[in-house]
């Protein structure tokens, strides 16, 4: 009896045992959606775009416009994240008229290289029928080159109408147009070899982009 009875305690053991291993988790695998899924980038915020610019004569707000040109925006916004546009100097005024900034050349202490830096990419043009009117801010080119604009910029303080699709505009100033209008009037160099190109040393101290 003692026998029969061990023989039944074993086996319900061995039982047991093997119930607990058939129990044992087992790795889950995502699916091809699931991953995809994980490995987005994270959503823009949302909002309209601001880009806020303080300058050494005061801050210049933009009201970007991505629904006027998507590309150029983009690369603006990530431009001035990347704080590329920190210390750049405003290199070329028309009194009154406008202003141009945003080469890192001018970070250094050679004003002759002033108007040629790029961010070594570039942003196919996205003229539009906005016209070139007081506000608005566009992007620089070379002459000739529609798809060559970079990271220099310019601001307009009067109507010019042979801007007129030529330029690409991205946004436009809703706060500070007077601060561009004083740094439009900076007293400009004698050189003829430094046109339009302003002895102060106007810069954007700082650049962030905000949404709202």
């Amino acid at each position: 009896m003692r026998q029969i009875l061990l023989r039944t305690v074993c086996c319900l053991s061995l039982v047991s045992i093997l119930g607990c291993d058939s129990k044992a988790p087992t790795s889950r695998v995502e699916s091809p959606e699931k991953k995809a899924e994980t490995a987005k980038e994270p959503a823009k915020p949302a909002g309209q775009p601001y880009a806020i610019l303080e300058t050494g004569k005061g801050a210049i707000v933009i009201r970007l416009l991505p629904e006027l040109a998507p590309k150029t925006v983009e690369n603006f916004e990530n431009l001035v994240k990347s704080g590329f546009y920190y210390n750049t100097k405003f290199h070329r005024v028309m009194p009154g008229a406008m202003i141009q900034g945003g080469d890192p050349n001018t970070k250094d202490n050679d004003p002759y290289n002033d108007g040629q830096g790029n961010s070594n990419s570039f942003i196919p043009a996205e003229f539009s029928k906005r016209k070139f009117e007081r506000g608005v801010v566009a992007m620089a080119r070379h002459e000739g080159d529609p798809n060559s604009a970079s990271c220099q910029f310019f601001i307009v303080l009067k109507r010019t109408s042979h801007w007129d699709n030529q330029y690409t505009i991205f946004g436009e100033v809703i706060e500070g147009l007077d601060v561009a209008e004083k740094i439009s009037n900076a007293k400009l160099s004698k050189d003829p070899r430094l046109r339009s190109w302003p002895i102060e040393n106007i810069r954007i101290k700082m650049a962030k982009i905000e949404y709202r």
